[in-house]
């Protein structure tokens, strides 16, 4: 750009001032455009997982596999998960272990009966044909192996629903449990593992006769 000296003396600052306006929106366009790019970016750096990562990847709407419940599992999730574990394992003394036991409770139609009269069984908000869905997948499914006694047939909606409406409410659940168990280990050779709830006090000072029952 060649200017003459009056031309720089009467002009000049006016064109600096308007350069430095040009190279500030200049400047500030470049930085906006940086900014968007950083943000569409971002979502792809949030969900990148690093090599060294422990477990499995999480699930994403990437199209990774991802674990799908049925309805009787969501069921049980709901309903017993909370104490008898996810999968059926809980701190024996304290609650109940389901898994691979309760099948064992079919030996005898005492013990068959049993399972559903429970109170938080019997007493559960869900449906005759939902918690006979329910009972009878813990029993064969995550209470396998079931046995192979007289009782090993499923559960049936009337059954589930004449049984439940005599909830053993009125019983020291404890102590007719280890009834219960005690027949099963003579007639039909259930796990010893059976006997561990109920077969010593839950803490110092604390029998097993005097804990609330589950």
């Amino acid at each position: 750009m060649n200017l003459r000296a009056g031309q720089w003396a009467s002009g000049g600052p006016r064109l600096l001032r308007a350069l430095a306006v040009t190279l500030w929106c200049l400047g500030g366009c470049i930085g906006l455009a940086a900014a968007r790019s950083a943000a569409v970016a971002a979502p792809a750096i949030a969900t990148a997982r690093p090599a060294h990562a422990a477990g499995p990847p999480a699930p994403s709407s990437a199209g990774h596999a991802v674990s799908h419940l049925t309805a009787v599992q969501v069921a049980y999730l709901t309903s017993c998960g909370g104490c008898h574990g996810v999968e059926g394992v809980s701190a024996p003394r304290s609650v109940p272990t389901l898994r691979h036991l309760t099948g064992s409770f079919l030996c005898t139609r005492q013990g068959r009966q049993f399972l559903v009269r429970l109170p938080d069984v019997a007493l559960s908000s869900l449906s005759d044909r939902m918690l006979t869905r329910v009972m009878n997948w813990v029993v064969f499914d995550l209470g396998a192996p079931a046995s192979v006694g007289r009782g090993a047939h499923p559960y049936t909606v009337a059954e589930v629903t004449r049984l439940r409406h005599e909830p053993l409410t009125q019983t020291g659940l404890t102590r007719y449990r280890n009834q219960v168990v005690a027949r099963l280990q003579r007639q039909c050779a259930a796990p010893a593992a059976l006997s561990v709830y109920g077969s010593a006090g839950y803490g110092p000072g604390v029998k097993s006769a005097s804990r609330p029952n589950s």
